[in-house]
């Protein structure tokens, strides 16, 4: 499945670049197409893009952004369907990122054929494509989206939880503090706490 638009709120939208459901599980990709170096760790809230030594960009991090898109996909899907993460960076230009689950292009098919353990059968895999091929949103345009991101990060930044709607609170783990969503464990949204 490409470009699958879901809404998953009023006002609150999810785009997906790709699903690809196979007997090993249903393998929701992030595809990003980036040019220069890219630098981030899987924790990270943001990650740098370096085009020269004067120009750095951030970005949100791929991977926190793919496990929103499993989150709202997990929803809609029966409880036990094996979903994984996959980010891939067509450019290749991962080799200062540290984190699960980000593959090059040329890494992509090789991803999707991992043995997980699991096996789907045909008729589970049928109705898994049934299930996320009708909840597309047609009427969701890119305009509209966009408004939609614009919008949750403003949520975020006013202590609300962007996959759930929960609060977020404050939390202190090994690492130190965070915010992290209080509707965990079923959600769990982080972001490093200011």
């Amino acid at each position: 499945i490409n470009n699958l638009t879901l809404r998953v709120a009023e006002r609150k939208t999810s785009q997906i670049d790709h699903i690809v459901i196979n007997p090993n599980g249903v393998f929701v990709i992030e595809t990003k197409n980036y040019s220069g170096w890219i630098y981030g760790q899987e924790a990270q809230l943001e990650w740098i893009q370096i085009l020269s030594p004067r120009i750095k960009n951030k970005l949100y991090n791929p991977v926190k952004q793919n496990k929103t898109h499993i989150y709202h996909i997990s929803n809609m899907l029966p409880e036990s369907t094996p979903i994984y993460s996959v980010v891939v960076f067509v450019r290749g230009n991962i080799t200062h990122v540290n984190a699960n689950g980000v593959y090059k292009l040329g890494e992509l098919r090789g991803a999707l054929r991992l043995n997980t353990g699991t096996t789907l059968s045909g008729e589970q895999m049928e109705e898994i494509y049934t299930i996320l091929s009708n909840a597309k949103d047609c009427s969701v345009t890119n305009k509209e989206h966009i408004q939609n991101i614009h919008a949750m990060k403003q949520s975020v930044s006013n202590g609300i939880c962007p996959r759930c709607g929960k609060k977020l609170v404050l939390r202190h783990g090994k690492h130190g503090s965070f915010m992290g969503c209080s509707g965990y464990p079923d959600c769990k949204f982080t972001k490093k706490s200011i």
